[in-house]
This record gives structure tokens, C-alpha cells and sequence, in this order.
């Protein structure tokens, strides 16, 4: 239970933490969202490379397990 109420604390910080510093930027509202934005697509991109180059890696693991003489 103070593990959830601890969560959802923090969640709710970020989330106005996040809304006050778009408020009291010092740049126009337009720059900021194109800056979020960029950020988000190389957050995505890297989110995507590692996700491939895990899979990978479990995919080696899963056929070294299968070869014979394991």
C-alpha cells in the first residue's frame, strides 16, 4: 500500500513538474513542442534498437540451448 501511494506520488510530481516547466519555459510554445518531439523519436528509435538487439541475443541463446551435445 505505501509503495502505491509512493508511486502514484511520483507520478503525479512528474506530471506537474513536467506541466510547469512547458508553462515557465523560456522559449515559444511551438520550439518546445518540436524540441519534445525530436526527443521522443530518438527516445523511440533507441527504445527500438535495444529491444531488437536483446531479442537477438535471446535468440543466439535459445538456439545454443538447442544445439545437440548440451
Amino acid at each position: 500500500m505505501k509503495l502505491l501511494r509512493f508511486t502514484g506520488g511520483m507520478v503525479l510530481g512528474a506530471l506537474v513538474g513536467g506541466g510547469l516547466v512547458l508553462l515557465l519555459a523560456p522559449r515559444s510554445g511551438e520550439r518546445t513542442r518540436l524540441l519534445v518531439q525530436e526527443w521522443l523519436q530518438v527516445v523511440w528509435r533507441e527504445g527500438q534498437e535495444a529491444a531488437e538487439a536483446k531479442r537477438m541475443e535471446l535468440l543466439a541463446q535459445i538456439e545454443e540451448l538447442k544445439s545437440p551435445g548440451r
